[in-house]
């Protein structure tokens, strides 16, 4: 039986007092290889950022974070992009509040910055995006980004996140920062990691189990493999909805009215189960020549309810749902990526060479109705299918020349070829097709005599037969990577960078500075200035979906198409669309590194990174002028049209800080402690110039939401403060964090502007080693059930939680858990 319902009162104050009373005795780590100390982050030696001679975080001369793996579990978060944004001060995601694949695959942030200027590697290889678009929320761009929920936590070493450009070194989306997954590679034991949890209202009730295994491949080999798998119940917050749901029965309310369960919307988190695998695996082949591979396969199933629809409206037929229904939204996700490669030493020359095929391939289907085919009409639709695939090919060769320096030069060049597809599938025709039902006066009160039945799917988005398609394109990639020292004080890095593709992006070209100047063993200032790029992603060239309603003009209820167009297609060109251009950016980022002692690292980072040549979706295009130029080329009047486009201008500033501090406190045990600050504004340059078919009507690219959605939809500033207290056989961990405001603006009104904001969240883990093989631990994120605002604004449906799309943290509320760790 699941256990759905816990007295919504428990968790609380038992993990409370189970909490206090651990908290006085103190810590030990859950990981099973975990250090009993708390090593110095000054020791960790990162890959990420500069090639050649190995450094730490330390000593290098660009900002970089790491999190341990044992700093992973310790947040008690399910996912990878969860326990990052928790832990790193420029990281964040926004819940979303509606049935979207976003619902799902949820976008990430760096810096202010939508998850499609972020690359994502993995043991330094590119990884694949998702096949999902970023469409709901803030930052509604239609990219792909990478969804590092495929990715097992078991899996996973430590992550390398580096806070600058680096297209020059890495290529496209490396324009906010680089996150560099780097695999576990044990050769020996294993562990097992189950965590129960919920919210404290009871519902969301999630089981997590992470399993890892290492053994010896050959005579100098590894093989790991790693598993994480969850369940995840639904959970939602929202208010009552108001007015009838039922027909008037004698011209009186419905009895039914007064007992009825009147929730509108059922948005929110939905039931999820998935299960990630991995593989890491190397084995020396002689010669000094490595064979090494590593792969992950996903598969996630998941199901999301949408707002109901009542009895009496025209979204609803009573012969099959009487009284009334809610349309639900599922997901079928599989992911897989095979890398394999070879590497060694040839006449001073270190080289790699490798191989990677991926893909990703989403299908949706959803129980609803499209009331337009009447009560004969199907109850189970299939939306839509989208797959992205990915080929790639990589060399790359370094060394170190002694040319009299303080430090041998280090070389690095490297070519690449990729093949890319993006492919969009229709669903059933049944599922926007117009089936022409109209109520007559024997159905329900006959208040809806004559009416038209809503078209189209209700309360999900369908893919048409005219909107499907698919894109493929090659790219090719050169590069050259330098880095000496002329002095033994300074650094200096040069990089560049030449990609061809084979569609509009065309030609483009990357290149970056770098410099860090050892003041003296203890203090070091640090900076560099990149060019980059982001090529237009597939989905963004090729996406296209038409949904239909009914709305009153002039006092007549008429069918209107709304449509966002593939900037190639017929309709989009019609209304002065072109083909999308590469983003281009510059990144200046000026900081320093202080080290006075071993226990005490603290580094500040200024950047301004900006952006020409944004790619976002125009609002809809409308109304009679605009019906004109379509008629004029032959295409249905009448609709709503939006489509993407390079459309703003941006430039954003910001300024990280990151402290880490150690300390031994004898008798009591050992204490670190960690600051994350971020302060990040982004500001509007210029929005391009409409189209001239559409400027002579008076529109904009874009209005007052789609700006705010860039300039205010992340909060300004994000602080993290934690400490964790290890002593004899307990581990305290303790994280206080401030979200600033965020504010949506209203699409054509200041005076429907919606604030929300600054709250604090705290965070508690405890753990005991109960033997050196078995640890238990409990905690609670957001312990103190802070909630966000609520919008001022109500619907008749419950006001979508009654909260914004911008809030920056869970809407749910606190979350327990409880979690069992044993090494074997």
């Amino acid at each position: 039986m699941k256990p759905r319902n816990p007295p919504a009162n428990l968790p609380r104050p038992l993990l409370v007092a189970s909490a206090v009373a651990l908290a006085f005795v103190g810590g030990r780590a859950l990981a099973a290889d975990a250090p009993a100390p708390y090593a110095s982050v000054r020791d960790v030696v990162v890959t990420t950022g500069v090639r050649g001679e190995e450094r730490t975080v330390a000593d290098s001369p660009v900002p970089i974070d790491v999190i341990q793996a044992e700093d992973l579990v310790r947040t008690g978060k399910a996912t990878l992009k969860e326990t990052l944004a928790t832990l790193l001060p420029s990281f964040n995601f926004t819940p979303v509040a509606g049935v979207t694949v976003n619902n799902v695959v949820r976008p990430l942030s760096l810096r202010g910055l939508s998850g499609a200027y972020t690359l994502v590697l993995v043991n330094g290889k590119r990884r694949h995006n998702s096949a999902a678009i970023s469409n709901s929320g803030v930052g509604t761009t239609g990219a792909n980004p990478v969804d590092l929920d495929q990715i097992p936590v078991a899996s996973v070493d430590h992550v390398e996140v580096l806070r600058d450009g680096a297209a020059a070194q890495y290529g496209s989306d490396a324009i906010a920062g680089v996150v560099n997954i780097i695999l576990k590679n044990t050769d020996h034991g294993g562990e097992s990691i189950t965590t129960l949890g919920g919210y404290y209202q009871g519902d969301g009730i999630t089981v997590r189990q992470n399993l890892g295994w290492g053994t010896t491949l050959g005579d100098d080999g590894f093989l790991r493999l790693s598993l994480d798998a969850v369940n995840q119940e639904r959970s939602e917050r929202n208010d009552a909805a108001t007015g009838a749901f039922y027909f008037k029965s004698n011209g009186q309310p419905d009895p039914r009215e007064a007992t009825l369960d009147k929730r509108g919307d059922r948005n929110g988190n939905p039931e999820l189960k998935a299960v990630t695998t991995a593989v890491n695996a190397e084995l020396g082949v002689g010669g000094g020549t490595r064979l090494y591979g590593f792969a992950t396969a996903g598969g996630r199933n998941a199901e999301a309810w949408y707002t109901t629809r009542r009895p009496n409206s025209t979204g609803d037929l009573v012969q099959i749902h009487p009284d009334g229904f809610i349309p639900k939204y599922y997901l079928h996700e599989f992911d897989t990526q095979l890398v394999g490669g070879l590497r060694g030493e040839a006449a001073g020359w270190n080289w790699d060479a490798s191989a990677s095929a991926s893909r990703n391939q989403i299908n949706s289907h959803a129980g609803t109705l499209n009331p337009s085919l009447g009560p004969s009409g199907p109850t189970q639709f299939k939306l839509y299918g989208i797959t992205a695939d990915q080929a790639s090919a990589n060399a790359d060769v370094r060394r170190g020349i002694d040319l009299g320096l303080a430090r041998p030069v280090d070389l690095a060049f490297g070519a690449e070829y990729r093949k890319e597809r993006y492919r969009l599938t229709a669903g059933d025709t049944a599922a926007t097709a117009n089936g022409g039902y109209v109520y007559d006066a024997s159905y329900g009160d006959g208040s809806l005599a004559g009416k038209p039945a809503n078209v189209g799917v209700q309360g999900v988005n369908a893919i048409g037969p005219s909107n499907a398609g698919s894109l493929t394109r090659g790219v090719g990639a050169l590069y050259a990577d330098f880095g000496f020292k002329p002095i033994d004080k300074l650094y200096l890095g040069v990089a560049g960078r030449g990609e061809h593709y084979d569609d509009s992006a065309g030609n483009t070209f990357s290149g970056k500075l770098t410099a860090r100047y050892d003041v003296d063993k203890t203090f070091a200032l640090r900076g560099t200035f990149n060019t980059g790029f982001r090529a237009p992603s597939l989905s963004q060239q090729v996406w296209s979906q038409t949904f239909s309603s009914w709305q009153v003009v002039n006092g007549v209820s008429i069918l209107r198409n709304s449509t966002l167009a593939s900037p190639g297609s017929a309709l989009a060109r019609a209304l002065g669309a072109s083909d999308l251009k590469p983003e281009h950016s510059r990144n200046l980022s000026l900081g320093f590194s202080l080290t006075p002692t071993r226990d005490l690292t603290l580094t500040a980072d200024a950047y301004r990174i900006r952006i020409a040549d944004r790619i976002v979706s125009t609002g809809y295009f409308s109304g009679s002028g605009v019906d004109a130029i379509l008629a004029g080329a032959g295409l249905e009047t009448g609709q709503l049209v939006q489509y993407f486009t390079n459309a703003v201008d941006t430039t954003s500033k910001g300024i990280d800080v990151v402290a880490d501090y150690r300390s031994d406190l004898g008798a009591l045990g050992v204490a670190k402690f960690n600051l994350g600050f971020n302060w990040n504004r982004t500001g509007i340059d210029s929005i391009k110039d409409s189209p001239a078919a559409l400027s002579a009507l008076g529109f904009r690219l874009l209005d007052r939401a789609a700006q705010g959605s860039l300039t205010d939809g992340y909060p300004r500033t994000k602080l993290i403060l934690g400490t964790n207290w290890l002593k004899g056989d307990f581990d305290t961990g303790l994280r206080v964090t401030r979200y600033d405001k965020v504010i949506e603006r209203n699409a054509t009104s200041a005076a429907n502007d919606v604030t929300y904001g600054a709250k604090w969240l705290t965070d508690l883990d405890v753990s005991w080693h109960v033997t050196p093989a078995t640890t238990l631990a409990v905690g609670a994120n957001n312990l103190f059930n802070v909630k966000a605002d609520k919008s001022p604004f109500t619907t008749t449906n419950g006001a979508r939680y009654g909260y914004g799309v911008s809030i920056p943290f869970s809407y749910y509320g606190g979350f327990w858990y409880a979690r069992l760790g044993v090494a074997f």
